[in-house]
């Protein structure tokens, strides 16, 4: 793979791979040699001009062994070249076979990407296959843009450095054993840097407005070879994880790369350490909700060093704990409600899909919604309430949890608390430790008590008798106070329910009514699917 090194000395700036036109041509080796029908040629090209370059040079970008791009011929067909020579070096040169020598003109695409494809089945394509885009381009279908990204040290993960080329010499006579050319490599994807002082288990990237940076897409490119992202299985994150054999992002300069775009609802990023020994998660994050922020192709926007407090836009320490009750899928249960600062605290409510608190709850200023419950704006898998997205789970920029606390905190889905639910024993209390706080204990089940799974020992219940003596100064447990719920401008069922919002939509009576959303609901009953606009509490989890 590349080697992306951005060394000492630049600004925020991401440059383009250069490749020198090869001399002779490269012999295959006879496991290589074409089969019939397969003609041998070797792929050049140039380094993207000056004129689009960001605003200082001096970087070096180098191949190595095992390189290799997709290109497409004439006839779409997706082809292999391998990198041949100019390992280690600035230059490099691509053998590999067309089907056709008849074809003159290309396109290619950087990493390798053999499920890619080229749209309309030909590179020369009379009508566009993407709604308003002009003839001349070709689009490349299939392309992924990682949501996770190894983190590379005073560079980015090589997989994530999406770029195209392609040739129009449509009057070059091709032949067997000929040195073809690309033209210059052009990068798909912005940038974003950051830097680093201490190290940490994950940094994250999120567009708060929900935009697409990341996942699936098809790749428009232009006469000049410069390519627009079409987004197709979207994500609105994008994170940066140890590289294999790691447990840690060191410290250092590092550079994430996403789609090309505005974020008009601003973003936030994230930097995560866990301490396993305290369960602790220490979250650092600096987010711009209230400005709009332009992403452009080739470019790196800095997010600065991450330390406590430096600037007007800070990045602010946020410390939870949580609690590990030996759940079959490994979720970690917080110990707080999201606004509070202790495990009795009630915290903040929210409507469903929101990821601020308000005075008031109601349908006429509800988020999702046209200020009624008869249509649905996102998150809709039922006609019955207006156009359907398909959308059925929350995305972490309108998760409260993520949004909150940042990192990898987020709330819990409906097959978590089902899991909370089955896998734990349950006891009410009328005033958790020294407190008068009412709520439910939750307890991880001791060994050889599995028939306390399940249990829940209710105000009406009192007589339920586990196999276990638990307490809360010895076993692991998680409190949830009975905070009740907000509608309209009342808090309801305060002392007598908790009330939970998880990330699902619900369904009730067998049905998807996408006015609803799946909650956890504790009185006397389980679980229940409320109004979205109800505000409830929130408790995050993660994995």
């Amino acid at each position: 793979m590349k080697q992306f090194k951005l060394y000492s000395g630049m600004a925020a700036v991401c440059t383009m791979l250069t490749f020198a036109s090869c001399g002779n041509d490269i012999e295959l080796t006879e496991a290589q040699a074409p089969v019939k029908g397969e003609y041998k040629v070797t792929f050049t090209a140039s380094q993207e001009s000056s004129a689009t370059r960001t605003a200082v040079d001096g970087s070096n970008v180098v191949w190595q062994s095992g390189d290799a791009i997709t290109v497409f011929d004439g006839g779409g067909n997706n082809r292999t070249f391998e990198l041949a020579t100019g390992a280690g070096e600035t230059t490099g040169q691509f053998v590999g076979t067309l089907q056709t020598l008849t074809p003159k003109k290309y396109c290619a695409v950087y990493p390798l990407a053999p499920d890619a494809q080229l749209a309309g089945g030909d590179v020369v394509v009379s009508d566009a296959p993407i709604a308003d885009a002009p003839a001349s381009d070709y689009t490349i279908t299939g392309l992924v843009l990682p949501v996770e990204q190894v983190a590379t040290r005073d560079g980015f993960d090589p997989q994530a450095a999406i770029m195209t080329a392609r040739n129009d010499d449509a009057d070059k006579i091709v032949n067997e054993n000929e040195d073809l050319s690309l033209g210059a490599f052009k990068h798909v994807c912005a940038f974003v840097k950051v830097t680093t002082t201490e190290e940490y288990d994950r940094i994250t990237f999120t567009a708060n407005g929900g935009d697409s940076i990341a996942g699936g897409f098809d790749a428009q490119v232009g006469a000049d070879g410069i390519s627009k992202a079409i987004p197709t299985s979207p994500s609105c994150t994008v994170s940066l994880v140890p590289a294999a054999g790691s447990t840690k992002i060191a410290a250092g300069t590092y550079f994430i790369a996403i789609l090309p775009g505005v974020l008009e609802e601003g973003f936030t990023m994230s930097c995560t350490s866990i301490d396993s020994d305290n369960k602790e998660v220490t979250t650092m994050v600096r987010s711009y909700s209230d400005r709009t922020q332009a992403f452009s192709r080739h470019n790196a926007v800095n997010m600065g060093t991450v330390e406590e407090g430096v600037t007007a836009a800070t990045w602010t320490r946020n410390t939870q704990k949580y609690v590990d009750l030996g759940l079959t899928s490994g979720t970690k249960w917080a110990t707080c409600n999201v606004g509070a600062t202790t495990p009795t605290d009630y915290g903040d409510y929210f409507a469903w899909g929101e990821t601020s608190t308000k005075d008031e709850f109601e349908w006429t200023n509800y988020k999702w919604c046209n200020g009624t419950e008869n249509v649905m704006t996102k998150y809709n898998a039922n006609s019955s309430y207006g156009d359907v997205d398909g959308r059925t789970v929350l995305e972490l920029a309108d998760d409260a949890a993520h949004r909150n606390w940042g990192g990898i905190w987020r709330m819990p889905t409906y097959q978590e608390f089902e899991e909370l639910k089955s896998e734990c024993y349950w006891e009410w209390t009328e005033g958790y430790g020294s407190t008068s706080v009412k709520g439910y204990i939750v307890y991880q089940v001791q060994p050889n008590a599995d028939d306390d799974k399940g249990k829940k020992k209710t105000p009406q219940d009192t007589d339920v008798t586990p196999v276990g003596s638990y307490s809360i100064n010895v076993d692991n447990h998680i409190f949830l106070p009975a905070a009740g719920y907000y509608q309209y401008n009342r808090n309801n069922a305060v002392d007598q329910a908790l009330d939970y919002w998880g990330a699902s939509l619900g369904v009730r009576n067998n049905t998807n009514q996408s006015r609803y959303a799946y909650n956890l609901f504790c009185s006397s009953y389980w679980d229940f699917c409320g109004d979205r606009f109800v505000g409830e509490s929130v408790r995050p989890v993660l994995k």
